[in-house]
């Protein structure tokens, strides 16, 4: 009887009996004459012990699910039989999705549930004969899609997708692979009835439909996660529109492009209003081969991504038929895949209301995601919705994605932080450090050497003669110079005068230079003589509010010589400021960060006890002038009573120039851009460096391979990276690289708060990033800068 059932199906509907060859490159439609009987074949698997017999249904559902069709010889509708036991048969279904859809499923299964009842009974076939065929079909809509009607849906989608985003940058786990390999995981959500209810509840409210309501949340997440007002969600769609399909078998589905413009920050129900309109536009459009489409609007291409969309959203609300049959229990089950899921595009939701609850079954692409990502986009998903339930009025903008997972560890602003005890500021550590050890090396350059009680008594001068030229606690003085010994005594003697040092680099344009003269507006200007003379412009802005200024020389004999040599009477307190470093412009004008004593006295501390830094350590002075990491550079020597070496700036960029220099010098502590890491690793030759003990990296995105490259050349560094904004002193971020880098990822992570600080890694939706993902940082702790000058704290 079910033999005879398969065989009428064939003999009913082309489809089944069709195969797809390639005349002259064009696939065409083939169909075979019905057949004499259909080939159903059946696995007796009784013979095997109970656990075994299931296990080997399942395997032989995933295999015939990994069937690969011929689509040319076909047949590209498959059937076989499981014989489990004597009261159980597993039946196995399997066609090819170019000759039918889920909506044909349906069909299939009614109408075979129909014809076996009958045939088992003795009884003719109770169907009707079909009227029309899917060749019918293909006629038609061929004729429809001509002349105007073809123009009218071709201008409607070149419009609607013009100037649309190529790719949704979505935050990943992994980097995109050039090509795509489709190798999928799944998750899955099961929303509650009571939610389903409510958003049900605003659909009808708004005129819209559940989709609707489902597509402006995701598009709510999406454009969140990637930062985008502009998202374009595929979905399919039936592609029924006339009720003679209704019962047919083919492949009628259809791919709308539903793209939302998410500007202005709308509420919730102004953009489900969007959504509304933007989907039934398509609706109205949707006769357009999706294939066509992209031949119209030429999107750009690549093998890494899919075009025009890279999400899709998929509501099965139709009805699919069931198999039922007189005196037997029938259940559906997945056939799965044994393991092996694919995923056509980077995500995709299938959407089912059963038993009135929404669920959902997440595909992505296992290339770029891991499930912890996954599960919690579904976790934000189920929360805007709630929220967005629960009153539409609410901005979409501030529709928080922050799950639960996140806030478990956000922490609670109602508990005070204590701020560590204040035990003096970095230049007084460093005097100490003078006094106990005068004779300690401090700074080694090309052509000089200071010992701590030189360069403490050498800062000392500079401060007694900013003082005597008007400098008093509290103001800014200028630092005009490059990598010298000279720099570091400037340094010094700006925080022993009370003041705080704006550094000023002479490879910057003179422009920026005088934009940060003119935000940090300096009393005084301390000019190292071999860093030249300052540019017309940067002069015109520093004479505004410098009224001195002091050249220092190479050996010392500068200007604060003749001035005393003891430390001036000049107590810093740990709120006074410190110095005056500039953001790097990236989102606008620089900004200049007023920085303080207490978060640097800290950071050093706790930065001396975390790497176990000594007076043993000698470190390398490889950071730029600009920007605040140079602090680290200088200050964290001298805070542990080390000893710098500066190398010639003019011979840094000649490959293996930089190792042979660090191994020279017996470099023991490095602070590393990823830039530097890559230089340092270039044209090294035979070189090794292995009194290099720690490798501290900050700056960028660190990569695994720029450690392997590191520790190639030095196998005994231990490596870190740092993370800190420049609002953030030095790092408020570390994470100490293990030795399997594989278990670290492409990405190297920003690791923990360092000691005193709550540090939260956040994507911009506000919900915990991945390995190597930066979005927001959440820090919560005293040791932060004041803020912006001339700006809103």
């Amino acid at each position: 009887a079910l033999r005879r059932a398969l065989t009428e199906l064939v003999r009913r509907h082309e489809p089944l009996r069709t195969t797809l060859p390639a005349v002259d490159g064009v696939p065409v439609q083939r169909i075979a004459p019905p057949p004499a009987g259909f080939d159903l074949p059946v696995a007796d698997l009784r013979h095997l012990p109970g656990g075994e017999r299931r296990a080997e249904a399942s395997r032989l559902a995933a295999e015939a699910s990994r069937h690969r069709f011929d689509l040319a010889r076909g047949p590209l509708f498959r059937a076989s039989l499981v014989h489990v036991a004597d009261d159980e048969h597993r039946l196995l279904l399997n066609l090819h999705h170019a000759i039918g859809d889920g909506w044909s499923l349906g069909v299939l299964l009614e109408e075979l549930s129909a014809l076996y009842g009958a045939f088992s009974r003795g009884e003719a076939s109770p169907l009707p004969e079909p009227v029309l065929q899917y060749a019918d079909y293909a006629v038609w809509q061929r004729e429809r899609l001509s002349a105007d009607a073809l123009e009218r849906q071709v201008a409607f989608w070149r419009r609607a997708l013009a100037g649309a985003p190529a790719l949704l940058e979505l935050p990943t786990d992994r980097p995109r692979p050039p090509v795509e390999s489709h190798r999928g995981a799944v998750e899955g959500l099961v929303i509650s009835s009571e939610l389903t209810a409510e958003a049900n509840a605003l659909a009808r409210r708004e005129g819209a439909t559940l989709f609707m309501v489902l597509l402006a949340a995701l598009d709510v997440v999406l454009g969140r996660l990637a930062g985008q007002e502009d998202v374009v969600v595929g979905t399919p769609i039936a592609g029924r529109t006339r009720a003679e399909t209704e019962r047919m078998v083919g492949l009628f589905l259809n791919s709308l492009a539903l793209r939302t413009d998410l500007s202005g920050d709308p509420s919730f129900r102004e953009l489900l209003g969007r959504v509304r309109e933007t989907t039934l536009d398509a609706y109205a459009h949707q006769e357009l081969p999706f294939e066509r489409v992209l031949e119209e609007v030429r999107p750009e291409r690549s093998l890494a991504h899919a075009p025009v969309f890279q999400v899709m959203l998929n509501l099965a609300n139709f009805q699919r038929g069931a198999f039922r049959g007189d005196g037997l229990e029938v259940a559906e089950a997945e056939a799965g895949s044994g393991g092996e899921v694919s995923s056509k595009f980077d995500l995709t939701l299938y959407v089912r209301e059963r038993d009135g609850r929404i669920v959902v079954n997440l595909v992505y692409a296992a290339d770029l995601f891991d499930a912890p990502r996954m599960r919690e986009l579904l976790a934000q998903l189920e929360g805007v919705l709630r929220q967005a339930a629960a009153a539409p009025e609410t901005r979409v903008g501030a529709l928080s994605l922050a799950t639960e997972a996140a806030q478990g560890v956000l922490p609670d602003p109602a508990r005070p932080i204590e701020a560590e005890a204040w035990h003096g500021a970095v230049h007084e550590t460093f005097a100490a450090h003078a006094a106990k050890s005068p004779e300690a090396p401090a700074i080694s350059a090309a052509a000089e050497t200071w010992t701590y009680a030189e360069l403490d008594a050498a800062a000392n001068r500079i401060a007694h003669r900013l003082i005597d030229g008007g400098v008093r606690p509290g103001d800014v003085v200028a630092v005009y110079a490059h990598r010298s010994a000279a720099l570091v005594r400037a340094l010094l003697g700006a925080w022993k005068a009370g003041a705080a040092f704006a550094v000023l680099d002479p490879a910057y344009p003179p422009a920026r230079l005088a934009a940060q003269a003119g935000a940090a507006r300096p009393a005084a200007l301390l000019r190292i003589s071999t860093a030249g003379e300052v540019p017309a412009e940067v002069a015109a802005a520093l004479a505004e509010s410098a009224r001195l200024t002091v050249v220092l020389t190479a050996d010392g004999k500068d200007g604060g010589d003749g001035f005393p040599s003891a430390a001036p009477a000049v107590s810093v307190g740990p709120d006074d400021l410190a110095y005056v470093a500039f953001t790097s412009g990236t989102t606008g004008a620089p900004k200049a960060i007023a920085g303080t004593h207490r978060p640097l006295a800290h950071f050093f501390g706790w930065y001396a006890r975390e790497l176990g830094l000594s007076a043993g350590d000698r470190f390398s002075l490889l950071s730029g002038l600009a920007h605040d990491p140079l602090l680290r550079d200088v200050f964290a020597p001298l805070a542990v009573g080390g000893s710098i070496a500066i190398p010639d700036a003019g011979e840094i960029g000649t490959p293996g120039w930089l190792a042979g220099w660090i191994r020279d010098e017996g470099i023991t502590v490095a602070h590393l851009t990823p830039a530097m890491g890559q230089l340092l690793a270039t044209g090294t030759g035979d070189i090794q460096l292995p009194a290099l003990r720690l490798a501290c990296f900050g700056g960028d995105v660190l990569r695994a391979g720029d450690v392997e490259r590191l520790r190639a050349l030095a196998p005994n560094a231990e490596a870190f990276n740092f993370y800190g904004a420049t609002e953030t002193p030095q790092a408020m971020g570390c994470f100490r690289l293990p030795a399997d880098l594989a278990a670290v990822g492409p990405a190297v992570p920003v690791g923990r708060g360092i000691e005193g600080v709550d540090l939260l890694v956040v994507t911009p939706s506000g919900t915990l990033a991945g390995i190597g993902e930066l979005g927001e940082i959440a820090v919560r702790t005293p040791y932060l800068s004041r803020g912006y000058l001339n700006d809103a704290e």
